[in-house]
């Protein structure tokens, strides 16, 4: 059974990638994913209802390439850069995906779905904050989670600006940015 929706994700968002989400059609789904049109309905209601699993999926996604890319950090400061710096190739990288995602659920009813969805990230984040805390190297008179879920509004936003919503990077305009952002994250955390 789990395969069978786990292929109808994957069928979902490579025909989205290619096709647009508008001028996808649940018959384009199924024919990916090799299964009866009436299968896609045990799943989901609609095409757009896939949306948020595909949201998933992004965000374990997200959360395996951070981790991979911070495991050497020394410190909770440092594994903030490498954080940051891991967001940043990510969104580079993934472009198409993530302008799939926000454009997907944006136009749906699964929007409010969004804080759910990220809850193993904030919680990710909020750990890391409570190591920078515990290390003396972050402010502890600040609640991790909810620092976390600016932080994470904070980073994501400069990330969309520069790789998301224009189709040629100015990569000096890039540097400079993530070099005023990371100095904007370390002041607000107290980071010397």
């Amino acid at each position: 059974m789990a395969d069978k929706k786990e292929r109808i994700i994957a069928a979902a968002q490579e025909v989205f990638l290619t096709q647009g989400i508008d001028n996808t059609k649940v018959s384009d789904i199924v024919k990916l994913a090799g299964i009866a049109q009436g299968t896609f309905y045990l799943y989901f209601p609609t095409k757009a209802a896939v949306m948020p699993e595909i949201a998933k999926q992004v965000i374990v996604e997200i959360l395996a390439y951070l981790q991979q890319e911070t495991k050497k950090s020394s410190s909770a400061a440092q594994q903030l850069n490498d954080m940051i710096d891991a967001m940043m190739r990510f969104n580079l990288e993934q472009k198409d995906r993530l302008q799939l995602l926000y454009a997907g659920l944006a136009k749906s009813e699964y929007i409010r779905e969004w804080e759910d969805i990220y809850s193993p990230f904030y919680d990710w984040m909020a750990h890391l904050i409570v190591r920078g805390q515990q290390e003396q190297s972050m402010n502890a008179d600040m609640d991790a989670f909810s620092t976390a879920r600016i932080l994470i509004g904070t980073i994501e936003s400069t990330a969309e600006q520069l790789y998301l919503f224009d189709d040629k990077v100015d990569e000096a305009f890039a540097a400079q940015q993530i070099r005023t952002l990371k100095t904007f994250v370390h002041r607000a955390l107290g980071i010397q």
